[in-house]
């Protein structure tokens, strides 16, 4: 007996992968920016990143917001 074929399957091919890896790089270095803009100016920066609202520090900040815009982008 054979196994239909699912069509709806998405095959990710290294590439794909790369291209992730490329924006999570760029978002995080312009999250970075943004947040250290702010703590120097001492703004509430946190208000400004989605997903940062209840970080502690700075890195897992713009962490969780770079995670967070992601997840909406796919």
């Amino acid at each position: 007996m054979t196994h239909p074929i699912n069509s709806s399957a998405i095959v990710h091919s290294p590439s794909h992968f790369h291209g992730y890896g490329v924006i999570f790089v760029l978002l995080f270095l312009v999250f970075i920016v943004l947040a250290l803009a702010g703590q120097m100016l001492v703004l509430n920066w946190r208000n400004w990143l989605p997903g940062a609202e209840g970080s502690t520090s700075t890195l897992d900040g713009v962490k969780s917001s770079v995670y967070t815009v992601i997840s909406q982008l796919s």
